[in-house]
């Protein structure tokens, strides 16, 4: 959780990077903007903050060799001392200009703020803030004049919806900082990962969400990849078995493994053949497995989209399970060459 209720925003200042690869240009100040009207600060930080509320976290990785600026050596030297802030916002925002070559990658505004004395999970602490906005929308703007109106238009941010940003808390310093990050227009897969990786150069804390999120990834490809029509599993097994796996996780406030083998895979033959997928699956992605964790309820509800409940026959029917999979039999018509399905049901709505 972080709270920004006795936070003090100290430093702000705004770039503009432009697509380098598409020429356009990036634009730099050399100095900080004071905001003086309350209602345009508070607006502002809203803006900033408001996204921020997850238990998902960051560190930055070992510096990237292949990148001139480095993030993390600039927020060090911040932590240290804001008499260079400006300087340093600067080089982070030519960072950013730098890895800003893919032609769908928007430009736009780059801020970067100090907090003071904000409080993360517990901690007061100080936090560097940068923030990309890349969409801008058109607003209808009524002027009245006694009992006459005026109608006019124009181009703004929308303030509830932060397009890029990350908060990194002065913090955990020896394990690459605390870091939380949003990233709120990342669905072209050509340039997903630019905040993130090419810019941040940052990966997940193995944390909670870490682990719960993982292991829902592991669960997901033994069912696609294992537990497959080609090794005489059915649709049906298939989506019962993952819908069984991320459930478990949804009930449970702390994982153990052998409980999920007891209760889940059941079968010598299946558990061996999970860990065995599990243990492959970690060593191709580099992933850290532990047995016994905390479950985070933020990694089960994004990976909600996973528990499937429809089964797709051919092009004309959807069957829509919810539960009770052992009132649903699956079978063979020889007389006329085609499978089937029977469903039992108690009531008809």
């Amino acid at each position: 959780m972080i709270e920004f209720t006795r936070s003090e925003l100290s430093h702000l200042v705004v770039h503009y990077t432009g697509n380098k690869g598409l020429g356009e240009e990036l634009t730099q100040t050399d100095k900080t903007i004071e905001i003086a009207d309350s209602f345009v600060k508070e607006t502002v930080l809203r803006y900033f903050t408001s996204p921020f509320k997850t238990d998902i976290y960051y560190q930055f990785k070992a510096k990237n060799e292949f990148h001139y600026h480095d993030v993390k050596s600039y927020c060090d030297d911040i932590f240290q001392s804001r008499k260079n802030f400006i300087e340093a916002s600067r080089k982070i925002a030519e960072h950013l200009y730098n890895q800003s070559m893919h032609p769908k990658i928007k430009g736009g505004e780059f801020y970067m703020c100090y907090f003071k004395d904000l409080v993360v999970d517990g901690e007061l602490t100080d936090a560097i803030g940068i923030f990309k906005t890349e969409n801008k929308e058109t607003y209808l703007k009524v002027f009245q004049h006694v009992n006459e109106f005026e109608i006019d238009c124009d181009n703004g941010i929308n303030i509830n919806k932060l397009d890029k940003g990350c908060l990194i808390f002065n913090t955990e310093k020896e394990h690459g900082y605390k870091i939380s990050v949003v990233d709120n227009n990342n669905r072209v897969a050509e340039c997903a990962a630019y905040w993130t990786e090419d810019f941040l150069n940052v990966k997940l804390k193995e944390n909670a969400y870490y682990h719960t999120s993982n292991f829902i990834d592991t669960c997901k490809g033994f069912c696609e990849e294992v537990l497959t029509e080609e090794n005489n599993v059915s649709k049906q097994d298939q989506m019962m078995m993952l819908n069984r796996s991320t459930g478990f996780l949804k009930e449970k406030d702390k994982f153990n493994l052998k409980e999920f083998e007891r209760d889940v895979m059941v079968q010598p033959d299946l558990i061996n053949a999970f860990n065995d997928y599990r243990k492959a699956h970690a060593e191709k992605l580099d992933l850290t497995t532990i047995d016994d964790f905390d479950v985070s309820p933020t990694a089960v509800k994004k990976n909600q989209k996973y528990m499937r409940s429809v089964v797709k026959l051919d092009k004309n029917f959807h069957i829509y399970i919810h539960g009770r999979h052992d009132y649903v039999e699956r079978g063979y018509d020889e007389e006329k060459g085609l499978k089937y399905y029977k469903l039992y049901y108690t009531t008809e709505e």
